[in-house]
């Protein structure tokens, strides 16, 4: 294989899955996601979704997108971080590609989960399985989980953490997490309408 093909693959990974090891993951729990693995967290009543609480690691790049886009659409949502310092701002790449696409960051500030009043209707939409492990362990599996790549398309329930990540995969992450927070807006919507 030339030098020449080797860095289009590499650029293409890297574009598309932030990493290697980003891709590996991905299709890893994508295999699981077809043994029917993640069909629990397929199941959601989104009629008795009040609030919708996205998480990620940090609360820096992901979870805190998700949010805002979830806000710009009417959404009653939050996001948070099982790993967060709280008051933190975004991450600045996150701020400055996120601007680039027309949404602000430069206000987000970090909340970490253990900090969150849970409320009955709540959801929490995960961003990586381990993420819902984290919360069913803290939480005694009394909150409902789902994951936002299990309502993307296509369905990929790890969804590689972007920071660090080239600007291409800064803005590929962003438009999967985008058009999957639509997704969940509207089945919530047309549950209520029902």
């Amino acid at each position: 294989m030339s030098g020449n093909t080797k860095n289009q693959i590499n650029t293409w990974l890297t574009g598309r899955y932030g990493t290697r090891r980003g891709a590996v993951y991905t299709y890893w729990f994508k295999i699981r996601y077809l043994m029917g693995i993640y069909r629990k967290n397929r199941q959601v009543n989104w009629e008795s979704v009040g609030r919708v609480i996205f998480v990620c690691r940090g609360n820096i790049c992901r979870s805190a997108y998700a949010e805002v886009i979830a806000r710009s659409i009417g959404m009653d949502s939050i996001s948070c971080g099982i790993d967060a310092r709280p008051g933190k701002p975004a991450n600045a790449d996150a701020i400055r590609i996120a601007k680039v696409r027309g949404i602000d960051l430069s206000e987000h500030r970090t909340t970490p989960i253990q900090t969150l009043d849970i409320r009955d209707n709540d959801l929490f939409v995960a961003m990586e399985p381990r993420q819902i492990e984290f919360i069913e362990r803290e939480f005694s599996n009394k909150c409902k989980c789902t994951l936002l790549g299990l309502w993307g398309w296509p369905r990929y329930p790890f969804i590689k953490d972007p920071y660090g990540a080239s600007d291409a995969y800064f803005n590929h992450c962003f438009n999967y997490i985008e058009n999957s927070v639509h997704e969940i807006a509207k089945k919530i919507n047309t549950a209520r309408k029902n």
